[in-house]
């Protein structure tokens, strides 16, 4: 039998014999349940039980429905998980994500996390040579190269000849295609 048609079939029998309590019992077993869910412990073990690129099971919130993904991001108290089937990424508790069992001939690929991106330069951003630009306080657009770095000031030599201080707020990467 499949993991998923077996707890499909527990999910089944839970229904079956919850079915005959009152709405007080069913109440009163939610509080406890969101209870046991909401302590820290149990959200620790469950991240500590992850990593990127794991596959994992979890529950759809809205239908209760199991779904399969891979996690693709741990924050403090939730992860992200990114299900294939239909290219979503969920932000879901960890106590909702449970690791799914590795079938034979599985032929999952792993996740390869995204490229970190470009680190700046320098504490500013910019570096000698860069071509940049910024507006000259009259509304016209000076474009010219970082010909030296200062501490709250770069000096631009513009196109025009012409050398600017200017700070590095008001400056812009420009890119030439």
């Amino acid at each position: 039998m499949e993991p998923a048609v077996a707890q499909d079939d527990i999910a089944a029998r839970m229904i079956d014999a919850l079915d005959g309590a009152s709405n007080l019992q069913l109440y009163q077993l939610k509080t406890l349940i969101e209870g046991m869910l909401a302590d820290p412990k149990r959200t620790m073990e469950a991240c500590a039980s992850l990593h990127l690129g794991q596959a994992v099971r979890f529950v759809d919130f809205r239908s209760g429905q199991l779904r399969q993904g891979k996690v693709i991001a741990k924050h403090p108290t939730q992860a992200t998980v990114f299900e294939e089937a239909v290219r979503r990424s969920w932000k879901i508790p960890y106590v909702s994500i449970a690791p799914a069992e590795i079938t034979p001939g599985d032929t999952a690929k792993p996740y390869d996390p995204p490229p970190e991106p470009a680190k700046p330069k320098g504490p500013t951003g910019f570096a000698l040579g860069d071509r940049v630009s910024f507006d000259d306080g009259k509304g016209n657009t000076i474009i010219g190269i970082v010909a030296k770095i200062n501490r709250r000031t770069a000096s631009v030599a513009a196109d025009s000849g012409k050398s600017w201080r200017v700070d590095f707020p008001l400056l812009r990467h420009l890119v030439e295609v």
